[in-house]
């Protein structure tokens, strides 16, 4: 037995190890309703909780927390709001709004007129001068108000299309900061609240930030099998693209014995694309298609970036599914998005955002691919229908 695959068995069997991997067994309420990247979900959650009427119990608690921790945020830019205007703010009426002129956020309180504005990022880019665009809106919306743009990011990084010449000043904040702020007010609310904000902020810790526990564990692992650690991280892209390839391998057997198909199976043709990718780690497409349905239609299953599928014909072979898509309400058929020369066949108008399956295609799960193969046997059926 080589050294190296001494070491990498020694990890494995460590207390330490062990530890760890109860961190990624854990029940994870963000992970299982896959939120755990949307924005859109973490401005409603922050929205709620910074509401002091909200049913949490928390009253002013974690509002007063995050406005007067606004002292201790990275400023990046213009001049810092004084301390005397975030300390007269405690405990006064405040106005919560979201997606007020498309700002995630916005926390006003009238009686001292302090306006903060956070934008929340999670992975995404800005958008073109999207936070100077915001620090305009500010101005126009609010004039003689105290003003603050929070630029709000799992790690607190710093936004890129800020405008330095305007007086609103922008600071930076990251999730920690955010559970960690949570943490010091959770016991206030009510068990209903706890309960969440507890899961709130295990979300933090293990997606976006990571917990002084696991980081703690994390270098014990790697001060006492630092070889076997580099193993492992070696390894790490030749794991993710086994575990997509494999997972595509069940995807197409059970397409093949699954009973919902056991109608169609005798039908089905697989055709198979499978390319490493520095981009992606491996590009994997499915592309099925039943032998009765007109040349070029087909439905796509694919991991990019993304897990996905949906029904779609080439150009070249538009004219064949033209009475089809007229049955199903896609003729003219819509190109899709980011795919060259592919257009959706289906009555679902909103498949270039519902054709996602998991937003990160390498963290494929068991949970996502029966979502891939549920969608696959309502595109056969939904197109089967209108060929009888």
């Amino acid at each position: 037995m080589s050294k190296e695959l001494e070491a990498v068995e020694r990890l494995f069997l460590s207390e330490e190890f062990s530890k760890i991997s109860t961190f990624s067994t854990s029940f994870d309420l963000f992970k299982m309703m896959r939120i755990r990247s949307k924005e859109l979900i973490h401005s409603n959650i922050l929205a709620a909780l910074l509401n002091p009427s909200y049913a949490h119990g928390l009253n002013y608690s974690f509002l007063n927390s995050f406005t007067l921790g606004i002292v201790n945020l990275h400023l990046e830019s213009g001049v810092p709001l004084p301390l005397s205007v975030l300390i007269s703010s405690i405990d006064q009426n405040v106005l919560i709004y979201r997606e007020l002129e498309n700002i995630d956020l916005i926390i006003e309180y009238p009686n001292t007129k302090l306006v903060i504005a956070v934008e929340n990022k999670i992975w995404a880019k800005e958008q073109s001068k999207q936070v100077g665009r915001y620090q305009e809106i500010l101005l126009t919306r609010y004039p003689n108000h105290k003003l603050a743009l929070v630029y709000l990011s799992p790690n607190g990084r710093k936004p890129t299309t800020l405008n330095r010449d305007l007086e609103v000043p922008v600071y930076c904040m990251s999730y920690g900061q955010i559970a960690k702020q949570l943490e010091l007010v959770k016991s206030r609310g009510n068990e209903s609240a706890k309960y969440f904000i507890s899961q709130f902020i295990s979300h933090i810790e293990g997606y976006m930030t990571g917990s002084n526990e696991v980081n703690e564990l994390c270098w014990q692992i790697f001060s006492k099998y630092e070889d076997a650690y580099s193993q492992m991280m070696n390894a790490y892209q030749y794991c993710q693209r086994r575990k997509v390839e494999e997972s595509f391998l069940d995807i197409e057997s059970r397409v093949k014995t699954d009973a919902a198909f056991s109608k169609v199976s005798d039908e089905i043709e697989i055709i198979k694309t499978v390319e490493k990718s520095s981009k992606y780690i491996v590009a994997y497409d499915l592309d099925i298609r039943l032998k009765s349905w007109p040349p070029g239609l087909k439905v796509k299953l694919y991991k990019h970036n993304w897990l996905g599928v949906f029904p779609y014909v080439t150009g070249e072979f538009r004219d064949s599914v033209k009475e089809i898509s007229k049955k199903l309400g896609c003729y003219p058929n819509i190109q899709v998005k980011a795919w060259q020369d592919k257009y959706y066949v289906s009555s679902n108008l909103n498949l270039d955002k519902e054709r996602m399956v998991n937003s990160d295609g390498n963290s494929i799960s068991m949970e996502d691919i029966n979502t891939l193969l549920n969608k696959l046997i309502v595109h056969i059926e939904e197109i089967n229908s209108v060929l009888k």
